[in-house]
């Protein structure tokens, strides 16, 4: 088995993985203007980085654009309840 953090299928996608969640991060502080610590804790503790985790659904796979739109579409669902 791999010894991988990140498992699609058997085969370790932890590189993969990183990459698009050091872009997300890079994306939300273009667009934010945060700092890359703020920007970081904030995509952590939001619900489109826990679907992130669950590398079955292949969110993954999408782009970084893609999945920092959901980000954004997250944050503004939660600034209207």
């Amino acid at each position: 088995m791999a010894e991988g953090k990140y498992l699609f299928n058997g085969k370790d996608i932890t590189m993969n993985m990183c990459i698009q969640i050091r872009d997300v991060i890079d994306i939300i502080q273009n667009e934010t203007g945060m700092n890359f610590p703020d920007a970081t804790v904030a995509f952590y503790h939001s619900k489109t980085y826990k679907v992130l985790q669950n590398t079955e659904n292949a969110l993954w796979a999408e782009s970084a654009g893609y999945i920092a739109d959901r980000y954004f579409d997250e944050q503004k669902a939660e600034s209207c309840v």
